[in-house]
């Protein structure tokens, strides 16, 4: 079959899917609308459900069994020793010691470390880049704050590296190894952050060890897959070369798969570091000190400008870290030696580098102006006025289109598919997802849909789960919208890829928390506050995929295409977009899960649904077993959203007989 008829047979599938797909949601929005209001599991917000209550009595008694020997024996110590760890860093770069006025080292230390560091791996433009990046954070008057994150990820990034790189390595060599691990990891990836703050801290209590636990729990999947990754895919010809030669196992992987995997492992420890990063902010949930803390507040106030400044740090740290260890990336891109000139020159600037440090750390250590960040040095209140100015001229000028935006979206769309999901009997809503799993992924996607829903069901908070449900579809479908269109552009055009990126880059960097402060500026506490949130953070990665799917269409369909007089818009239509089908039913599985996860936090500006419950069980502790069940059932959600994507892509991938 040739490439052409492929595409033509994928096209008569989805019409024919798409066709039943709508008459099942034709036929579930009759029914449901006849049925309106009944059997929907509506409850109140602090009514509990007997699972809720069963589940609030077992928080109870852990919180009163502290005493008991798995506490006193494994979880006390992991929790004294982690505690102990992020405050051995602390009092080195942020907090000063019990019986010290100053911290190890005072803020000029701090960047002059900073520099050497940076310096000794990549290069001098690096160093200079993260030095400013650095003292910028000063600058907003957050240096304190700053350090309590940088210490917070160092912890968090140290001890990930320190049980991920082990079980990469093994996973790399090992196909049984990888096999077990790999649901683990598709599960971390899943998971929304939000979920296991609450169980985190109900075992290991408020404070850095639970926020510090909690980040590596969302680190370590990162580096396990980036270091198997990395093994597994050097060439085969020097491992069978290095075998025949007589190397022991233990000499194949230190001598040869691991220095060839090095670049990958650097790799690994970068996207390590930007998730802890990413992950600081909501940890301050859960007693983390750092950035955190004046973000959230800012949002509880609506203080868009302080917010904005607390992002920003968030975002120049972040860029630091990113850009710091991208550099040692392509460093090591390069084999050819250098001259003995350069090596010269090389050397003699590590020297004077080292000599700045030492002459640097003396002096934090002597002088206050060097130890205590000049407060005289300050764009903290420039910072946040321009961006409570900007944000009201933004609502002054453009309000009739923010507005109008959000009761389109929210008046047009998602109230009737909350209708339609929440408002619907939960066994009309059970049956019609199911069938449409059915068509979309087969029977056994059908078969887990129903049995996560029926779990769902049991929890007795179905209608909550169905409105976080409704606002992920909604970011989904828009997300799509915008990033297929904005990936198509870059991957049809070189100079849109070029101007693109490095927003796209960015857009990768910034943690979730930080475009709510903005979100919530221009769109008030609402329903579609949260789903603006989750478009803006998941479309840099609907748009990469996008993007490099429609790079790898092969040219020869282009040029046929184009020689039988196809326009631009057909080339698109009905060449390029239907060959890159596999890369939009990915783009829409990590849309999904990316929204969902923004959507979950989305209680804090007014979206209601599980992320608030989760909220509210955090802060009432009458209230903490509806807030873990509605982890648990965001859980469920994200699942069965993952799978339905994963049996489609599998089902669609499939060879055709």
């Amino acid at each position: 079959m040739s490439i052409v008829e492929k595409i033509g047979e994928t096209r008569k599938v989805v019409f024919h899917r798409g066709w039943t797909i709508a008459g099942i949601l034709a036929l579930w929005a009759t029914v449901g609308t006849l049925m309106r209001g009944k059997y929907t599991f509506a409850i109140g917000v602090f009514d509990q459900t007997p699972v809720t209550l069963k589940v609030g009595d077992w928080a109870t008694l852990i919180r009163e069994n502290r005493n008991s020997p798995i506490f006193t024996n494994l979880i006390n110590p992991i929790r004294d020793f982690i505690n102990s760890y992020v405050e051995l860093i602390r009092n080195i770069i942020s907090q000063p010691a019990e019986g010290n006025k100053i911290p190890l080292l005072g803020w000029l230390g701090v960047i002059a470390v900073i520099a050497l560091v940076v310096y000794v791996t990549s290069n001098l433009r690096t160093a200079v880049l993260a030095t400013t990046l650095t003292f910028l954070t000063g600058m907003l008057g957050l240096w304190t704050d700053s350090m309590d994150t940088l210490a917070l990820t160092f912890a968090s990034v140290s001890l990930s590296l320190l049980i991920g790189i082990p079980l990469g390595i093994w996973g790399g060599i090992s196909d049984r190894v990888l096999r077990v691990l790999t649901p683990g990891l598709d599960l971390a990836q899943i998971l929304p952050t939000l979920v296991y703050l609450a169980p985190l801290a109900l075992f290991f209590l408020i404070g850095p060890a639970s926020a510090t636990i909690a980040t590596m729990v969302y680190c370590i999947p990162i580096a396990i897959r980036l270091t198997a990754f990395g093994i597994r895919g050097v060439p085969v010809s020097p491992v069978e070369a290095s075998t025949s030669m007589g190397s022991t196992r233990r000499q194949l992987l230190t001598k040869v798969q691991i220095p060839m995997a090095s670049r990958m492992l650097v790799l690994g420890i970068n996207q390590t570091m930007l998730a802890a990063m990413s992950f600081a902010v909501i940890a301050t949930l859960i007693g983390a000190p750092g950035l955190g803390k004046p973000v959230i507040n800012a949002l509880t106030v609506r203080d868009i400008g302080k917010g904005f400044t607390s992002g920003f740090a968030v975002v120049l740290l972040a860029i630091m870290l990113d850009r710091a260890t991208s550099a040692i990336v392509k460093k090591q891109e390069t084999f050819v030696p250098s001259s003995e000139s350069a090596s010269r020159k090389r050397r003699i600037g590590k020297f004077v580098a080292l000599s700045g440090t030492v002459v640097a750390i003396f002096l934090s250590r002597q002088f206050s102006w060097a130890a205590f960040f000049p407060k005289e040095i300050s764009i903290a209140k420039v910072v946040a006025n321009s961006t409570e100015s900007f944000v009201n001229w933004i609502i002054d000028t453009f309000g009739f289109f923010t507005e109008g935006l959000n009761k389109v979206i929210t008046i047009g769309v998602l109230n009737p598919l909350e209708r339609l999901l929440a408002e619907s009997p939960w066994f009309l809503t059970v049956f019609a997802i199911a069938a449409i799993s059915l068509v979309l992924g087969g029977v056994r996607s059908a078969l887990l849909s129903v049995f996560l829903l029926l779990a769902i069901v049991a929890t007795g908070i179905w209608f909550e789960t169905m409105i976080t449900f409704s606002q992920t579809i909604v970011a989904t479908i828009l997300t799509m919208i915008i990033g297929v269109i904005l990936g198509v552009w870059i991957g049809r055009s070189d100079r849109a890829d070029r101007v693109l990126r490095p927003f796209l880059d960015a857009g990768q960097v910034l943690p979730a928390f930080v475009y709510l402060v903005p979100m919530l500026g221009f769109f008030g506490p609402s329903r579609f506050t949260g789903i603006a949130t989750g478009i803006v953070y998941s479309i840099p990665i609907v748009v990469k995929i996008m993007g490099q799917g429609i790079r790898e269409v092969p040219k020869t369909m282009i040029e046929a295409a184009t020689s039988a007089g196809s326009t631009t818009w057909q080339l698109i239509t009905k060449v390029q977009l239907p060959a890159v089908k596999q890369s939009i039913l990915l783009a829409t599985n990590q849309g999904l899960i990316y929204v969902l996860a923004v959507i979950v936090i989305g209680g804090f500006v007014g979206s209601g649904g599980l992320g608030y419950l989760v909220l509210v069980g955090a802060s009432k502790p009458e209230m903490q077993g509806k807030g873990l069940v509605a982890g648990l059932a965001i859980l469920l959600l994200g699942v069965m959203i993952d799978r339905i994507a994963q049996y489609t892509v599998r089902r669609n991938s499939a060879p055709k007989h």
